[in-house]
């Protein structure tokens, strides 16, 4: 018996997406995992809230977080990927223990500047949200391309993906989304005080940095 998972590929309505498609010349900008076609067991790694683009990390989306709020539609390709059961069992799993892992996992805003300006490199427990997507589906032995996942962009994934193209148009019409928000969507869309995001965002960057040059250190370490 097969079960499926489903990537997501989105041209999100949002400055930094803006950004991020005019620098790479890409039509999309964000990638997502679905463990199931409603998209209600989505997982990506971006922004924790709408009030904040520069801190994130692994968040549970939906179609309501995909268009941060914005009555604008956003286009989206999907891909329905066969897979074993035992295999789609890793990769929930991989997907979960990120989740749920106590030592946060967060966003790679140094990757996401290194795909821009094409100077790359992973970092401890930080994904992008493309890097995050092909992780997991490696992990359940599907591997569509040579390049390492960090160094993966959007088109790149449309490009290796096609023949699993399950769906292309805009997302208000893709017919399995789920029409219900979660507590996650609520967390998701709540605002906090500008002093509040202003410390969350010095925490978090100092995070990747600190956790940048400890993986620098190790890599120097393991060539000596």
């Amino acid at each position: 018996m097969e079960n499926y998972i489903y990537v997501v590929i989105s041209r999100t309505p949002t400055s930094t997406g803006k950004i991020v498609r005019r620098f790479l010349k890409e039509e999309y900008n964000h990638a997502s995992i679905s463990l199931d076609k409603n998209l209600s067991q989505m997982y990506s790694f971006c922004r924790f809230s709408v009030s904040n683009p520069f801190v994130g990390g692994i968040v549970h989306e939906s179609a309501f977080t995909l268009n941060i709020g914005s009555q604008d539609d956003v286009p989206i390709n999907v891909y329905k990927i066969p897979i074993t059961i035992r295999k789609y069992e890793v990769i929930r799993k991989f997907i979960y223990d990120i989740y749920n892992d106590d030592e946060i996992y967060y966003y790679n805003f140094l990757g996401a500047i290194g795909v821009v300006s094409n100077k790359k490199h992973a970092i401890y427990k930080t994904y992008i949200c493309t890097e995050f997507v092909m992780e997991a589906l490696k992990q359940g032995g599907i591997e569509l391309t040579l390049l390492e996942s960090y160094k993966i962009t959007p088109t790149d994934i449309c490009e290796v993906m096609s023949k699993f193209l399950f769906y292309r148009g805009n997302l208000n019409d893709y017919p399995f989304k789920q029409t219900v928000k979660t507590k996650d969507d609520e967390l998701f869309f709540c605002k906090t005080g500008f002093i509040y995001e202003g410390l969350h965002t010095l925490r978090h960057f100092s995070t990747v940095i600190s956790r940048d040059r400890n993986s620098k250190r190790n890599r120097r370490s393991s060539r000596i």
